[in-house]
């Protein structure tokens, strides 16, 4: 495998990408953007509220096991 051509493939066709969805995750897959400024501040500040429920031991949680078999409808 010769790497500087894969590198020169993979730039050349960077330069014609148009998606910003796929822009926007090949700059996370190179640390250069953090996901968390893509969340709306409506959302952090709704996680902000379930974690100081959680804090404050009034939140309703399950175990792995328990959310495994919810997400696959079991």
């Amino acid at each position: 495998m010769n790497i500087e051509l894969e590198r020169s493939q993979i730039i050349e066709e960077l330069n014609h990408v148009n998606d910003e969805w796929l822009l926007k995750a090949i700059k996370r897959l190179l640390g250069l953007d953090y996901p968390e400024d893509d969340i709306p501040e409506e959302y952090k500040r709704i996680l902000d509220d379930r974690m100081q429920e959680y804090d404050a031991g009034r939140a309703e949680t399950m175990g792995l096991d328990e959310a495994k078999k919810r997400l696959l409808g079991k």
